[in-house]
């Protein structure tokens, strides 16, 4: 699961939570894939509000079930140091939490959130971008009706279009390959958000990858599945 982009007022991340709660209840296994919340679109009145919700929120969904494996990745709209102070916390108290600043291998599946897409694939300038992205002042007023306007007149959907996946998948795997989780490692499937464009796995110079879209309005969204072991190995 990821991009529920949750706290922004443009999410239908709570419309689904229904279902995730029932997955939750049957699975052992629970990626959240970066973008979870939405830290610079928050309606909440201030950063630490947000944070503290985003944590009640995690910790509400672990209660559905306690030998469940959750494992989170920061995004670039989540990857906020407060929050990852809070992550660490809560990876301390609850051996059945971990969380990741890049990606997940679990078995043969490669998770990720996906902003690597946007520029450089290393890590440093990873990192980069999102501290810059974090800098951002937090959109509030007017801010929120016009991106609001712009979601309405679907202009978020041309923009998402505009990226030719071909593109996108071409330096997902580039990624992969990069920090050594490839095909040549045994990774046969790899799941990624960000971009925003829905991909049931398509098939792509010998891997497979997922998107499961966005919870955001005018967009299409799916939890995604896979088959894990129970537990999962988890590489490093």
């Amino acid at each position: 699961v990821s991009d529920l982009h949750l706290f922004s007022n443009r999410s239908t991340g709570n419309r689904i939570m229904p279902e995730l709660r029932e997955k939750v209840r049957n699975t052992h296994t629970l990626v959240l894939g970066g973008d979870i919340f939405d830290f610079k679109w928050s309606t909440h009145e201030s950063d630490e509000k947000s944070v503290e919700m985003a944590m009640e929120w995690i910790e509400d969904l672990m209660r559905e079930n306690g030998e469940c494996e959750f494992h989170y990745i920061l995004g670039n709209h989540d990857s906020r140091p407060e929050f990852v102070q809070q992550l660490e916390a809560l990876a301390s108290r609850h051996p059945n939490f971990a969380w990741h600043r890049y990606f997940a291998r679990l078995d043969q599946c490669l998770f990720l959130h996906g902003d690597v897409a946007d520029g450089p694939l290393d890590h440093s300038r990873l990192d980069s971008r999102r501290e810059k992205f974090e800098r951002m002042k937090k959109k509030t007023g007017l801010w929120h009706v016009a991106y609001d306007m712009a979601i309405h007149a679907r202009l978020h959907r041309l923009a998402v279009l505009s990226i030719r996946e071909m593109v996108v998948l071409r330096r997902v795997k580039k990624y992969v390959e990069k920090i050594g989780h490839g095909q040549v490692e045994g990774v046969t499937d790899v799941y990624f958000g960000h971009t925003h464009i829905e991909l049931d796995g398509i098939h792509y110079e010998g891997l497979f990858f997922h998107n499961g879209g966005a919870a955001i309005r005018g967009m299409r969204f799916r939890i995604v599945e896979t088959t894990l072991a129970a537990p999962a190995s988890v590489r490093a």
